[in-house]
């Protein structure tokens, strides 16, 4: 009887090991894997950071056996944001991902740029970067990423569009924004494209509401066309929500400017500038996870002295405000129509960037 029992529990004590030894195979299998972090800078409830997600997405779905984790960095306070930066430099010591992937600027500035002198994890930058340019100023072979996103050739065209017509001279083209990083961008991509049917006049960069009122006064009286850049780092007063702080600065726009506007965020076109032209966040998430792939599976080709580096994108978003568009008499053409029509292809589901 014990003999019996022995020998029928033996068979069951062998697939049990066979189990332990397949488990442990296959996590051994799948940490030889290439993997991937992605490291976003904002909340994954923001339209622009699911846009970007959507477009890694479709990137991962050609990617076969790669692991891919993401953390976004959400803190509400500076304490907060500097343990969540502490906890994630943590997990990418323990889980050591072949790849990080550093979306927006604080995740530029505190996660990929941590990593600028040492040989793993390569860097892939994607969205708006840090005041600094850190990852973007980087010959580091390393790092890899896209140094523009804003479609300033589509803004210019559009923006002529809507010009009166029969002027003797270029229109006169201004920008105004606020002082934060992708105000930064936005004023560097500016006075670096090369204008050829508009003349630029200047960038207007505000840090309080007086400047804000002031430089929209001077633009009023000196530009033919205006560019309204992001404006959401202006301070919000005691006992305002951000989004009725950032309403009164968008009437304020429309009421003191009566040229042809333009912004080159969704949340402006929302709040009420008939349109807005904006880079693809599905493009950046995807070319940047394409570039992340590369260096996953292919490391030497990824810091190669021919590959590129700071790459640029071209697709772009152009959303309207029909209401606004309306009340402005400003009219789309055919083309811009067209664009407007399908942009939905370039933005992320559900929600405008």
């Amino acid at each position: 009887m014990g003999r019996t029992a022995h020998a029928a529990a033996l068979p069951r004590r062998l697939v049990e090991a066979g189990l332990l030894a397949l488990a442990a195979a296959l996590v051994w299998m799948g940490a030889q894997r290439p993997s991937i972090l992605v490291v976003h800078s904002q909340s994954e409830r923001i339209p622009w950071t699911r846009g970007i997600d959507a477009g890694i997405d479709r990137a991962m779905q050609q990617a076969g056996a790669v692991r891919l984790e993401r953390i976004y960095l959400q803190g509400r306070d500076a304490q907060r944001t500097q343990a969540q930066i502490a906890e994630t430099l943590g997990f990418i010591g323990r889980w050591e991902p072949d790849v990080v992937m550093a979306v927006d600027d604080l995740a530029q500035a505190r996660v990929g740029a941590a990593y600028l002198g040492a040989r793993q994890p390569l860097i892939v930058y994607s969205g708006i970067e840090d005041h600094a340019r850190t990852l973007a100023h980087s010959q580091r072979p390393q790092v890899q990423g896209i140094a523009e996103r804003t479609p300033w050739p589509m803004v210019e065209s559009s923006l002529l569009r809507l010009a009166p017509p029969g002027a003797a001279r270029k229109p006169r083209i201004a920008l105004v924004s606020d002082t934060g990083p992708a105000a930064e961008e936005e004023a560097r991509g500016f006075l670096a494209h090369g204008w050829q049917a508009a003349q630029p006049i200047g960038v207007w960069r505000c840090a309080s509401l007086e400047q804000w009122l002031r430089a929209l006064d001077e633009i009023a009286t000196q530009a033919d066309l205006v560019v309204i850049g992001d404006y959401r780092y202006l301070p919000v007063p005691a006992g305002r929500t951000a989004p009725s702080w950032r309403m009164q600065l968008t009437q304020a726009a429309l009421e003191r400017l009566p040229q042809p506007l333009s912004a080159l965020s969704g949340y402006a076109v929302m709040d009420g500038i008939p349109m807005g032209i904006l880079p693809s966040p599905v493009e950046q998430g995807e070319v940047a996870t394409q570039l992340a792939l590369q260096a996953a599976t292919a490391p030497e080709a990824f810091a190669a002295p021919a590959a590129a580096r700071h790459l640029l994108t071209r697709n772009f978003a152009l959303l309207v405000n029909p209401a606004q568009m309306q009340r402005r008499h400003m009219r789309l053409d055919a083309l811009d129509t067209y664009y407007a029509r399908i942009s939905r292809r370039f933005i992320a589901p559900h929600a405008a960037p």
